[in-house]
C-alpha cells in the first residue's frame, strides 16, 4: 500500500510548524520578548505578574513561567522601561511608554539576555 505524496508532504509540514513553535517556546525567557507582549497590548495599563504567564505576543513568542521574573529584572535593572508598584504581596508592573524611544531602541538592540 502506498502513502499519498499529498499527505507525506502535509504531515512534514505540520512536524516543521510543530517545531519552530517548539523552538519559540525555549526562547520565551527572554526581557525583549515581555517588552513586546507589553508594547503588543499596551491598551492595558498594569499587569499582574500571573497574567503574564501562557500568553503569546503577535509575533508568536510565548511567555512561559518565568515572565513575571523578567518583568520584575526589567523594572529593577532598567526602571525607565518598565515601573514596578508594590500592592499587597505582590508587584504590578507597567511598560513606560512615555519613554517608547528607548524601549524600541532597547528591543532592536538586545541580542539575548
Amino acid at each position: 500500500m502506498e502513502i499519498p505524496k499529498e499527505a507525506i508532504e502535509s504531515s512534514f509540514g505540520a512536524m516543521v510548524r510543530e517545531n519552530e513553535a517548539k523552538k519559540m517556546r525555549s526562547k520565551q525567557t527572554q526581557k525583549k520578548c515581555v517588552l513586546e507582549f507589553f508594547l503588543d497590548y499596551s491598551e492595558k495599563i498594569w499587569w499582574w505578574p500571573w497574567e503574564l504567564i501562557g500568553k503569546t505576543t503577535m509575533s508568536g513568542r510565548y511567555l512561559s513561567h518565568r515572565a513575571p521574573a523578567r518583568a520584575s529584572d526589567l523594572a529593577i535593572h532598567f526602571p525607565d522601561l518598565v515601573e514596578h508598584r508594590k500592592i499587597g504581596r505582590f508587584k504590578v508592573y507597567r511598560i513606560r511608554l512615555e519613554n517608547i524611544s528607548l524601549i524600541e531602541e532597547y528591543i532592536e538592540n538586545k541580542q539575548t539576555d
